[in-house]
């Protein structure tokens, strides 16, 4: 089950995060690819459990809830 943001400074900061994995760990087919680095993996590790990419490992894709979460900030 995904995590909820307790706090509205948590959603903000995590909101920073996804915009960034977004930024620089898009791909050409709408993937992402944390491409070994270990601060993209811990990223797509957090957003995974939050559920807003669809896994944690090196290839993930945005999910439904992490595409409208991006329309929202």
């Amino acid at each position: 089950m995904p995590i909820t943001p307790a706090s509205e400074r948590e959603e903000q900061l995590l909101g920073a995060l996804a915009w960034m994995v977004k930024q620089y760990l898009s791909v050409e087919d709408g993937g992402l690819d944390h491409v070994c680095m270990s601060a993209g993996e811990q990223a797509m590790t957090l957003l995974a459990e939050y559920g807003l990419v669809s896994d944690d490992t090196r290839h993930g894709r945005w999910t439904d809830a992490g595409e409208r979460f991006l329309d929202a900030h």
